[in-house]
C-alpha cells in the first residue's frame, strides 16, 4: 500500500479493524442449534409447517462469534430447534417456544433474515 509520508516505518505494528465484507442475506444459527452426524456433516433439526420436526443437512461457512453462517441447506424463515436436541427425533410433533439467547447483547443482533431460533418441547403425544 502506499506510504508516501514514510508514516509506517520497517518493524513498526499497528492495530487495524477490517471489515472483511458484508453478506446482505446471512442466515446465521447459534452453534448449539448445529448437530454433526457420524461422518461429521453438519445438520439442523427444524419445525416444519405441520410442527413437526425434521433434520435437515446445512454447510457452514463460518464461525461469526457464537454462531453458524450457513451458507445452504436452509431458507429464510426455517425455525432451527435450538434446546431440547436431545428430546427430539425427525417426525415428532413439538410445541414451539421462543428462544433468547441474550441477542440483543450481540453485535449481530437484527442483523439476521431468520427470526430467533427457537426451543421446542415434545407434545404429550410424541414419543
Amino acid at each position: 500500500f502506499p506510504n508516501p509520508k514514510q508514516t509506517l516505518l520497517p518493524n513498526m505494528y499497528v492495530r487495524a479493524l477490517i471489515q472483511e465484507g458484508v453478506i446482505d442475506r446471512a442466515i446465521l444459527v447459534p452453534q448449539q442449534g448445529v448437530s454433526r452426524d457420524p461422518k461429521g456433516n453438519p445438520f439442523v433439526l427444524i419445525v416444519d409447517g405441520s410442527g413437526k420436526v425434521e433434520q435437515r443437512t446445512i454447510t457452514v461457512a463460518r464461525a461469526i462469534g457464537n454462531k453458524w453462517n450457513v451458507s445452504s441447506g436452509l431458507a429464510p424463515g426455517d425455525q432451527v430447534i435450538v434446546e431440547g436436541i436431545q428430546r427430539v427425533r425427525p417426525g415428532s410433533p413439538v410445541k414451539v417456544v421462543p428462544f433468547d439467547a441474550g441477542q440483543k447483547d450481540s453485535p449481530q443482533a437484527g442483523k439476521t433474515v431468520n427470526p430467533p431460533a427457537k426451543t421446542v418441547q415434545p407434545t404429550a403425544n410424541a414419543k
